[in-house]
């Protein structure tokens, strides 16, 4: 045995010398690129500086023309310097790569490291070209390129990005202030308007930033002067949703200290301002991402939760170590004025009722009971670590809080934890009372809308407010696709509901880095810049939350009102439309009913009987995605045709007409279009007659 150690020893000394036998190779810098086509980055040799100037989100780059050998090599050593706080991208293109893969060929260097190694890929012997890419979002910074080397190592692994020698982050005071006074009631109301600060939500399952995630979704690295501008304009605080689960350093869900050190930093930051700051859990949604999915199963530093018995065991242990870090992180330094929320929107991420659960549906019970268990551990774990958490206010979320999200916690499934701390559990839910996402939010605000504003608010009477108990919007949102007066309008019913005497409630709006609208649309304000995206928007929802009405210029109304032009007599089908075997429907925008008709009113069809068996189905799913039927409903009246089995229609003449009634027109202005299907028809007109 002895004797087999010594050989291997000798074998491994033999191949360090030979590694270091080979020379390395100077990538020449003068032949880097000196600008890229459209002159938003560039690199001056005598500096070795290079600037980027850009005015979109995507990368742009410099790069070097090689056509290498790399045989005798085994890693690429980038030496450099970032200039502020963002790093680059090094691509590298080989040549006849039968894997060559974008993500895969790409390596990201940190702003914090000044070197980074990538080895060579496996199987290539020649190294066409390598470019250096400017990172995602982020216009204007700079970087020094030192050098770059061709070299033999013994040891060929990529630079880790996650090393750190921080220690874990411990709040060591041993006391602290704190209003033991002020009741659960009185404290949201005194809460104020906030702001979602979304910096610490991101994660990219692609590359590994390590600590330069910011920018990926958009973000600029946090800074005490972007907390004063969120101040000055009037927000009283700011929630952070908070992604540790991209930032694991080992198996044991700990979390890296540098990610909570600066959440500690921004913290302080709100603090010194006198402002509210709320840390919330992980959102479940990551494990939605295929990608994600997939690193976290193969790489220790991504992790995620999702609420459902067959990973229930790893999702508490998660989330378990999720909150004892961030309480022991967080608690006699800081008084009322931090507040802790269990999780961003918990979802069972694999269920088809992900984003609706319904208390009818067997999977969605159970999902329903897990998260008050989830709820349960994040309490008690929070109150295990005494001082200020055993009395600190903890914001609870049900089940799936997006959009609607009221319905979960009114669901007599849903429960607040048992506390050992006395009125100091906060329920929470998000709504987006004009639906979110720019593909799926109501461009009008409707009479349906406002209707189920009005019954949320008198939902929440009932189960908490006449209980003393507040309720907390932790999101509110209106994506800017939406006309500005039709979002202000909104808002205003909806503060003016929340303002009520009698109820206790205060709100998040909810913000994200898409100032140009491409994709969640919620961006208010340039992040880079530091400007306000639409003052109007935000004077109006920080006015009607004091019960007071924001005076919005003549100029801006004229401008931003909508007109809508009645659409009754007109013909809404293009060209005649044929219904045939059930395969063929055809869908009514459910925004075209919107304003432009009578409160009641008919549908008109003028068909042509192609079959035997002509007919057709009316339905439309409503503004929770529950699907109806139209034709048998009590309040609608058929005439030219009769109910046939119990839910469509056997049409019998050449004009069919269906009355709507009041209530259903404003089901239908809400709702996801009506949809027209069946068999034997041809759809010669669709008209709105009054």
């Amino acid at each position: 045995m002895k004797k087999f150690f010594v050989c291997l020893l000798l074998i491994c000394c033999t191949m360090a010398a030979f590694a270091q036998n080979v020379k390395p190779y100077t990538v020449d810098l003068n032949n880097l690129d000196k600008t890229n086509e459209e002159k938003s980055v560039t690199f001056d040799i005598r500096t070795k500086t290079v600037t980027v100037k850009k005015n979109h989100e995507n990368q742009a780059g410099i790069g070097i023309w090689l056509n290498k050998d790399v045989s005798s090599y085994n890693v690429i050593r980038v030496k450099y310097k970032a200039l502020g706080d963002y790093g680059f991208h090094v691509h590298l293109s080989y040549k006849n790569d039968p894997k060559a893969d974008y993500w895969g060929d790409s390596t990201f260097c940190p702003s914090y490291l000044t070197e980074m190694v990538i080895p060579i890929k496996d199987g290539v012997t020649n190294l066409e070209y390598l470019n250096i890419n400017s990172v995602n979002h982020i216009h204007n910074y700079k970087f020094i390129i030192e050098k770059i080397t061709l070299e033999k190592v013994a040891d060929p692994k990529k630079t880790d990005v996650w090393v750190s020698d921080e220690p874990p982050v411990i709040d060591t005071a041993t006391s602290g202030k704190f209003n033991d006074s002020i009741s659960s009631w009185d404290y949201v109301k005194g809460l104020g308007t906030g702001l979602n600060y979304s910096v610490f939500a991101g994660s990219c399952p692609w590359q590994e930033l390590g600590m330069d995630f910011y920018h990926w979704d958009g973000y600029s690295k946090p800074s005490k002067k972007e907390i004063q501008f969120i101040k000055a304009k009037g927000f009283k605080g700011i929630r952070m949703i908070t992604t540790p689960g991209a930032h694991m350093l080992d198996e044991k869900y700990t979390i890296d200290p540098r990610f909570i050190k600066a959440i500690k930093e921004v913290v302080d930051w709100c603090i010194e301002e006198d402002m509210y700051v709320i840390i919330c859990g992980q959102a479940a949604e990551t494990l939605q991402d295929e990608k994600f999915r997939t690193v976290a199963e193969e790489n220790v530093h991504y992790a995620g939760y999702t609420v459902t018995e067959k990973y229930k065991k790893q999702s508490k242990e998660f989330i378990k170590a999720m909150w004892t870090q961030y309480a022991a992180a967080f608690n006699n330094s800081y008084d009322e004025h931090l507040i802790f929320e269990t999780l961003n929107e918990p979802i069972d991420c694999f269920h088809e009722e992900t984003w609706r659960p319904r208390q009818d549906c067997p999977e969605c019970k159970k999902a329903l009971s897990l998260i008050n268990e989830y709820n349960q551990l994040i309490v008690d774990t929070i109150r295990s670590t005494g001082g200020n958490n055993a009395k600190r206010f903890i914001m609870v979320e049900g089940l799936a809080g997006g959009n609607n999200g009221y319905i979960t916690i009114t669901y007599k499934t849903f429960k607040l934890p048992k506390d050992k701390a006395k009125d100091k559990l906060i329920p929470t839910y998000h709504h987006y009372p004009m639906s979110c996402g720019l593909e799926y939010s109501d461009k009008l605000y409707t009479n349906a809308i406002k209707d189920v504003i009005t019954e949320t608010f008198a939902t929440l009477d009932k189960l908490y407010f006449k209980k003393k108990i507040p309720v907390y919007v932790s999101e509110i949102g209106f994506d800017r696709t939406i006309p500005a007066l039709e979002r202000i309008n909104c808002a205003k019913d909806f503060l003016k509901e929340a303002t009520k005497e009698g109820r206790s409630t205060s709100i998040i709006l909810h913000d994200d880095s898409d100032i140009e609208c491409k994709y969640g649309g919620f961006g208010y304000y340039d992040k880079q810049n530091l400007k306000w995206m639409e003052t109007e928007m935000i004077d109006s929802i920080l006015y009607a939350a004091q019960g007071k009405e924001f005076p919005l210029s003549d100029a801006f109304i004229k401008k931003n009102e909508v007109k809508i032009e009645s659409i009754v007599g007109k013909n809404l089908l293009k060209k005649p439309h044929e219904l045939k075997d059930w395969k063929n429907d055809y869908s009514i925008d459910s925004g075209l009913l919107v304003r432009s008709v009578p409160a009641k009113y008919k549908f008109e069809f003028q068909v042509e009987k192609t079959g035997s068996k002509p007919t057709m189905q009316l339905a439309f799913n409503d503004m929770y995605l529950k699907w109806h039927e139209i034709a048998p409903m009590k309040n609608v009246r058929i005439q030219g045709g009769t109910l046939q089995d119990g839910w469509c229609i056997a049409v019998k003449s050449d004009t069919l007409t269906v009355s709507i009634d009041e209530k259903l027109a404003q089901e239908l202005e809400s709702g996801e279009g009506v949809y027209i299907n069946g068999t034997d028809l041809i759809i010669k007109s669709i008209k709105v007659v009054e």
